[in-house]
């Protein structure tokens, strides 16, 4: 049986009873919850930054929790990949013309499928660049989820 570890939400508050780590030093205090924090401010070493990175010694199981999008700018465009919980290669993640995200990948019987992806708050690579930008960055992670559908 695998470890399930907490992870605290993008959105809202942190919650402490729920982790596994009594020891943290962060514990309970006010700013857990702000992404615009440091960590070694208070932030939860779990929660993500703005930039999608989580503290160096979680990022193992963070990786290992949720399906992750790997944003980077290059000199021409933004190039997405995906990687999955279990999976040692990376996908490349690609848009349709009306707006869902998708990745390719061979179905069990061998035909390729294109499962689709949600990124929240993000609908098309120019909010992502934005966000970049607003970051001053030019490599971030932003976490998906896999719908239940095909494109």
């Amino acid at each position: 049986m695998e470890k399930q570890y907490y992870f605290p939400p993008l959105n809202g508050a942190v919650d402490c009873s729920q982790c596994e780590v009594t020891d943290c030093w962060c514990r309970e205090k006010y700013q857990r919850n702000r992404r615009d924090f440091t960590h070694t401010s208070g932030r939860c070493p779990r929660l993500p930054d703005l930039r999608g990175f989580v503290e160096q010694e979680e990022r193992d199981a963070y990786a290992a929790a949720f399906p992750l999008i790997h944003a980077e700018l290059g000199a021409e465009d933004l190039h997405l990949t995906l990687t999955m919980p279990g999976q040692k290669q990376a996908k490349k993640v690609y848009q349709t013309k009306s707006g869902y995200w998708y990745f390719k990948v061979k179905h069990k019987d061998g035909y390729p499928v294109k499962p689709i992806l949600e990124i929240p708050g993000f609908w098309d690579k120019e909010q992502i660049i934005r966000h970049m930008e607003e970051l001053h960055t030019d490599y971030c992670i932003l976490r998906c989820k896999l719908a239940d559908f095909y494109a």
